[in-house]
């Protein structure tokens, strides 16, 4: 058995400091030192922040299929030096994507060898297939965490869902336990813009917020008894649309994204395709709006949508219309979240934890093997220095895209460990050192 001291752990609206006892597991939380001769090792926790193990629910790991963006092995390494424990994998880019069991298992043969960090999984329903009720309920019951679905799509391999098969899933799937996620962009208000695609300066105005506010609008009106997820939300009329149906009593909850926290369609000046991910970052009383989000506590969690590509050949380009859609964001989200709201903010260590662990677990049925310090729960531990201010830089990044918009921003704080299952997977001492193949799929339960 270890011993992690001397960990600054949340407690309410502060924090205390606790000796953690864990294999793969937490055995017990001490309030004193127990005996160090009880211990085959001592990680010493130097009164550093320690976060039960950060989740990001939102990224694209490309593999099998993409695999010249990003691979499991970058990607899960990348989200390791992030102090990021586990990550949650969506289906639409990979080849096949996971839209039935078969699928799933192609997956898992070609993932579960490389993962650094522990993973779950997404499932998908596509415009491409027939609806299947039966394909579905055997998707969930193998163990995945909700099911991703477009209003709008440009992957041939994985295209949108109109409304109208929306509204036949949700009379389906009436009252059961299924989660289901919405990309939500109306494609009619977007595909009716005249504005000109190549200018990076109409993008903000083609994939509007009009757009982003008409699709949530539009689901929300035709949801049932069904518990229902909006990803990386970028827009004040969107966030509270769903706040307003929350409060009514639905079962709806969302996230957004660092992108929408710190950049503003201004910000497309300067950089251009490092930016570009859809939907695109809106403009100042968004930002400002979702950062208060963060501050009350309605928005449910944070992730990144992460998604690399190689820099000359997907971003580099002089047509914007042309530029990949994406950002690699899973190894920033922690030290920008701690930086932005808890140091400068002064946001409770507490509520910061559960939206970075918490919340993400509870709602994807990972809670509380994840996402949870108590004895029982798996022995993840994010390990955080709040004392050190430094400038990050892309060549930093694990990630195949070597490209970030946080390039040359300030963080006043930088991850220390990642501990997974009781295992160190990064060691700012030992960047290097990375352990392969530890991580495990992780089943909702």
């Amino acid at each position: 058995m270890k011993l992690l001291t001397n960990a600054r752990i949340p407690d309410g609206s502060g924090s205390r400091v606790a000796h953690i006892a864990y294999d793969e597991t937490i055995r017990r939380i001490h309030d004193e030192m127990p005996p160090s001769d009880d211990f085959s090792e001592i990680v010493d926790g130097n009164s550093f922040i320690v976060l039960p193990g950060c989740i990001d629910a939102h990224v694209h790991f490309n593999d099998p299929g993409f695999t010249r963006r990003e691979d499991f092995f970058t990607g899960t390494a990348a989200a390791a030096a992030g102090g990021i424990a586990t990550i949650i994998d969506m289906p639409c880019t990979s080849l096949p994507p996971i839209t039935d069991v078969h699928a799933l298992e192609s997956k898992l043969a070609a993932i579960q060898e490389k993962a650094v960090v522990d993973f779950a999984l997404w499932g998908g329903i596509r415009g491409n297939d027939n609806f299947s009720e039966e394909r579905i309920e055997k998707l969930w019951n193998r163990g995945i965490t909700g099911f991703k679905v477009y209003t709008i799509s440009g992957m041939e391999t994985f295209q949108a869902l109109p409304y109208e098969r929306i509204e036949q899933l949700f009379k389906t799937f009436d009252g059961t336990d299924i989660l289901f996620a919405f990309h939500a962009e109306d494609p009619n208000v977007i595909k009716s813009s005249t504005l000109n695609p190549a200018d990076w300066r109409s993008f903000p105005r083609i994939r509007s917020v009009e757009a982003e506010v008409e699709a949530v609008k539009r689901i929300l009106d035709i949801q049932r008894d069904n518990r229902i997820h909006f990803v990386h939300i970028s827009s004040k009329k969107a966030a509270n649309l769903i706040i307003q149906a929350r409060n009514d009593g639905r079962n709806v909850t969302f996230e957004t994204c660092p992108h929408y926290l710190e950049f503003t369609w201004d910000d497309y000046a300067t950089l251009k395709g490092k930016l570009k991910t859809v939907p695109p970052v809106k403009f100042a009383e968004d930002r400002a709006s979702l950062r208060q989000a963060i501050g009350n506590g309605t928005v449910d969690y944070v992730t990144t949508d992460h998604a690399g590509v190689d820099w000359e050949t997907g971003k580099n380009l002089p047509d914007f219309q042309e530029v990949y859609c994406g950002i690699p964001g899973t190894q920033t989200l922690v030290p920008y979240i701690i930086s932005e709201f808890h140091v400068r903010r002064g946001i409770p260590l507490q509520k910061i934890s559960d939206l970075l662990s918490a919340n993400p677990a509870r709602r994807h049925g990972l809670y509380p093997r994840k996402g949870s310090l108590q004895p029982g729960s798996d022995a993840d531990f994010t390990i955080i220095d709040i004392s050190r201010n430094a400038a990050f830089s892309e060549s930093r990044l694990r990630s195949k895209g070597k490209y970030s918009p946080f390039h040359n921003r300030r963080f006043s704080a930088s991850i220390v460990k990642t501990i997974v299952r009781g295992q160190t997977v990064y060691d700012c001492d030992n960047p290097d050192e990375i352990p392969s193949a530890w991580g495990k799929w992780v089943r909702r339960s």
